[in-house]
């Protein structure tokens, strides 16, 4: 049985193609990523697989994730694998969906529905679905949901201060995001640890190209994260503002912009590209604050400041961490931001190890931080994947093909 992952972020789109059998654990077969998919950057759009012992990286436009989906359809079709279900990672799946569901009739009509709660990611996955569903309409689909990690945050954390009817009446509440990353890193840690789940306390900064955010992790269960009501709240990220005083957006209404136009504005021309002009990238802004462009050295000032004010914060919050961990591709591959967040944090005795900072592994977990320092340091790797294909081989023994 094969079963093709599909990991769609704001400005990627991930796959991998499982072979499972009864007897042997899971085995990747095919995986790649399109990547630059839909969004600003210097780069080009690419595509990188491997399927079949064949490795190749070819430049093509993706101005969708649809036409990204399509594509690595093709190239699946073309090497002859077969496919027999496909899971999705699914952004939010707002008050409906807290845990993850096969795809029939009903629930893709609600996953329709629920573009309003993400409306740069749930719409592209969405999309991916409908393609799939288009060429491959017998084969089973399932949804498995980044919120859904974060349910069980304790009210305070959830919270907005708004009036409780109008918050019930809308669903107003922090959903947190970037679940499947932290699911996947947690259960990785009590090994690297030597604690048990239960017993841990964690800051966890997933750091995408596109989307970014910090959970808090106390006694093994999430207990804050920088992510809210959308993934709008929260860091600065690649297109997105992150915290913003809300009156902003009013005073935008008043002036004569749509709602469409203010949303526009604040997910997809604000954050990294916003401030610099430049590009969406970090790692592009990075190398051209050092040939010095103050804008790209402002962006990349405020991205840092505003990264070290939640990682401070949750610290704070936990009262003790057993450690910090960042993941994903700029939280494994950015030395430079790594040592930019703690360069000033000596006097709370947290210590960054220069070597292994910049030696960090990209394929294991890697500790970055000296024998002195109070709270170590950790790189790890996640994969998304391979917890959505879990949560579908769960369905599938629940009797859900």
């Amino acid at each position: 049985m094969n079963i093709l992952i599909f990991n769609c972020g704001s400005s990627s789109q991930a796959f991998k193609v499982y072979q499972v059998s009864e007897k042997d654990q899971p085995k990747i077969i095919a995986s790649g990523k399109a990547k630059n998919v839909a969004t600003q950057t210097k780069a080009d759009s690419f595509i990188e697989y491997q399927i079949n012992d064949k490795q190749k990286k070819e430049i093509i436009s993706l101005p969708s994730h649809r036409i990204a989906a399509d594509v690595i359809l093709t190239l699946l079709e073309q090497e002859n694998i077969t496919i027999d279900g496909i899971g999705h990672r699914f952004v939010h799946g707002g008050p409906r969906f807290n845990q993850s569901v096969k795809i029939d009739e009903n629930v893709f009509y609600e996953l329709k529905n629920s573009f309003r709660f993400a409306p740069i990611h749930n719409p592209n996955s969405f999309s991916v679905i409908e393609v799939c569903k288009a060429r491959l309409p017998e084969i089973p689909q399932y949804a498995v949901f980044d919120t859904a990690f974060h349910a069980k945050l304790p009210k305070e954390s959830q919270v907005y201060a708004l009036p409780k009817k109008l918050a019930g009446e809308y669903g107003f509440r922090k959903y947190g995001f970037h679940g499947l990353s932290y699911q996947n890193i947690l259960s990785k840690m009590p090994d690297l640890l030597g604690k048990p789940i239960e017993q841990l306390n964690l800051v966890m900064c997933h750091l995408g190209t596109g989307g970014s955010s910090v959970t808090a992790i106390k006694n093994g269960l999430p207990y804050d994260t920088s992510m809210g009501y959308s993934p709008l709240q929260g860091l600065i990220m690649s297109t997105r503002c992150g915290d913003l005083d809300p009156e902003i957006v009013l005073d935008l209404i008043r002036s004569g912009m749509s709602a469409d136009e203010v949303d526009s504005v604040l997910n997809n021309q604000s954050g990294l590209i916003g401030l610099s002009g430049y590009s969406s990238n970090l790692i592009e802004i990075i190398d051209e604050s050092e040939r010095g462009n103050e804008d790209c050295q402002l962006a990349y000032d405020a991205y840092s400041h505003r990264l070290k004010s939640y990682i401070g914060a949750f610290v704070w919050l936990l009262d003790r961490a057993d450690a910090i961990v960042f993941t994903d591709d700029l939280g494994i591959k950015s030395w430079k931001l790594r040592e930019k967040v703690f360069k000033d944090s000596q006097n709370m005795g947290i210590r960054l190890d220069d070597d292994a900072n910049q030696n960090a592994s990209f394929e294991k977990p890697s500790l970055v931080s000296r024998n002195d320092s109070k709270i170590p340091i950790w790189v790890v790797p996640n994969d998304e994947e391979i917890v959505i294909l879990n949560e579908i081989l769960e369905l599938i023994g629940n009797g859900t093909l």
